[in-house]
């Protein structure tokens, strides 16, 4: 888990820093964090300001100027071949609807995250479910102390 606090601090969002890592066999085989697609555009360069600053959470995902963590890991995933079925997703936030749909299809087995994320959707748990797919929330008290640790050098 600490590694995807590790892997939130390279995000490109102007109001929330997310990461996540993939672990197959005990293995990373992808990081991802939130931000713009490679090569384009940082937030802010584009000519008017993201809609997520000051937005509602998980409203309008379409048109936020940056992919989700979870997304980036998969298409990182893709990039370098490493198969995603029977891997688990370690994230700093849970997933949005979108996401879920994409680590669903993608083979994830189980999430693990820290913190919450809305669902105004209502679908997410849903989906969740019917796909088998188990999720572990992880106390913020159990990652602290590792961050503080790390801080600290």
């Amino acid at each position: 888990m600490i590694l995807a606090f590790a892997a939130a601090l390279r995000s490109t969002c102007l109001s929330r820093k997310v990461g996540c890592v993939i672990v197959r066999d005990g293995q990373v085989i992808a990081t991802g964090y939130n931000g713009t697609p490679k090569g384009t555009w940082h937030p802010e360069e584009f000519p008017k300001p993201c809609p997520c600053v000051g937005g509602v959470s998980g409203a309008d995902l379409s048109l936020k100027y940056c992919a989700h963590g979870e997304a980036n890991a998969l298409a990182q995933s893709a990039y370098r071949g490493s198969s995603t079925a029977g891997a688990d997703i370690f994230c700093t936030n849970f997933p949005c609807i979108e996401c879920v749909k994409l680590l669903i299809s993608a083979g994830i087995r189980s999430i693990y995250f820290v913190h919450g994320y809305p669902d105004l959707s209502g679908l997410r748990d849903r989906y969740l479910s019917q796909a088998g797919i188990p999720t572990h929330p992880i106390a913020w008290s159990r990652i602290q102390p590792h961050l503080s640790a790390l801080a600290k050098g």
